[in-house]
């Protein structure tokens, strides 16, 4: 899915054809304002001959300043330049945002949210209660809260699908899934738009092609992997961030469902757990997850089995509503332990996961030295789901 945005300010979402079509030949992918400490992850990548190359992947400078929160903040530019390696003709950015929105719904729930006006907290998704088992689509962490910072007038009707429209401060979009009365929307604030679209300096490489939430960056970034293609196309996806869980859904190649876990944190909270269960300092707790020969599974169970179960609830429902079958189920994002999840799915779920490469199905540079970390996954996605716009 990707947000397009032109010099007009049109943002768009559309759902990749199967991995990203082709009519942005070269182009680099940003994740901005996330938590790593080592920069903003950027990759760039090539279409060529019917496949992905990548050409360049590294953490880059990120911008001056911060994402502005208000329409006061927005004349406090910041000039943006991307390091040689990474000046493709057309740029890509996957955006952190508080007030940004990118969730599965009906059109009640998009008519309600455009509503709403600009988010002014997080939605009550992130507290619902561990212990409820009824499958449901929620709200993510971004959506807005039930206390709008400024209501307008109710819309008569939800936008057309693919076309962008303006209300209450956000610009919304939304593309209907394969269920019947199922819609993804996602809204960015037009002052965030704005911002982002003059960061990159005017009549330079590359030029602002698309803004994406992450939310629709990690969506796509699944693609182009092997192990879809040779499901043909239908897969369960865990995607697993600092601080959330999201399950996504594709039935030949589309996006069929996207639902944040709402039990437990991301990887963070399975930090936390190893920690306390094993009586460990900081410092020793990657190191007893990147270890095969100690068990940390009594310290992961508390952690993991609630997520695991709501994976579960994801699985029937793709079965249930489209008929789906998934054997084996992709877990992406997490920077370690993923075999012991893997290992603990199987022997206490008989739930087969799969972990793979960040960047398989990405034909690699010659003598490549990048590496296959999980942080480029928003930004790789974020050039895949921007491959079809136009330029």
């Amino acid at each position: 899915m990707k947000l397009q945005l032109t010099r007009t300010k049109t943002i768009e979402i559309a759902l990749p054809r199967k991995g990203g079509g082709s009519a942005s030949k070269d182009l680099v992918g940003v994740e901005l304002f996330g938590s790593d400490s080592r920069g903003a992850p950027a990759v760039r990548l090539a279409h060529k001959k019917s496949a992905w190359n990548l050409i360049a992947a590294d953490f880059v400078k990120p911008p001056a300043g911060e994402l502005p929160e208000k329409w006061e903040d927005v004349s406090n530019r910041s000039s943006w330049e991307l390091p040689p390696a990474f000046q493709s003709p057309h740029a890509a950015i996957a955006i952190n945002s508080r007030l940004s929105l990118f969730s599965q719904a009906t059109a009640d729930t998009v008519l309600q949210d455009m509503s709403h006006g600009i988010p002014t907290g997080t939605s009550s998704a992130a507290s619902s209660e561990p212990g409820k088992r009824r499958f449901s689509i929620r709200r993510d962490e971004h959506s807005a809260s039930s206390a709008p910072a400024k209501a307008g007038a109710t819309p008569s009707k939800i936008p057309d699908p693919g076309v962008p429209t303006a209300t209450n401060g956000m610009r919304f979009t939304v593309r209907p899934l394969a269920e019947n009365g199922q819609l993804i929307e996602a809204a960015l604030p037009e002052f965030q738009v704005l911002w982002l679209a003059r960061l990159l300096p005017e009549g330079h490489r590359p030029t602002v092609a698309s803004i994406q939430p992450v939310e629709a960056a990690l969506m796509a970034s699944v693609l182009a992997q092997p192990a879809i293609a040779e499901a043909g196309g239908n897969a369960l996806v865990m995607f697993v961030r600092a601080n959330s869980v999201f399950f996504a859904g594709y039935r030949s190649g589309m996006p069929v469902l996207w639902r944040r876990c709402p039990v437990q944190g991301g990887y963070m909270a399975m930090f936390d757990a190893v920690k306390r269960g094993l009586g460990l300092d900081d410092s020793m707790v990657v190191p007893v997850l990147e270890d095969t020969l100690i068990d940390p599974r009594y310290a992961l169970e508390p952690f993991l089995a609630p997520i695991l179960n709501e994976l579960e609830l994801s699985r029937a429902y793709l079965a249930g509503k489209h008929s789906m079958k998934v054997e084996r189920i992709l877990i992406m994002g997490l920077p370690v332990g993923g075999k012991h999840v893997c290992s603990f799915a199987k022997e206490s779920f008989r739930m087969e996961l799969f972990e793979p490469g960040v960047f398989d199905g990405i034909q690699p540079p010659p003598k490549s030295t990048v590496t296959n970390d999980c942080a480029f996954l928003p930004a790789l996605g974020a050039a895949i789901a921007a491959s079809e716009v136009e330029a």
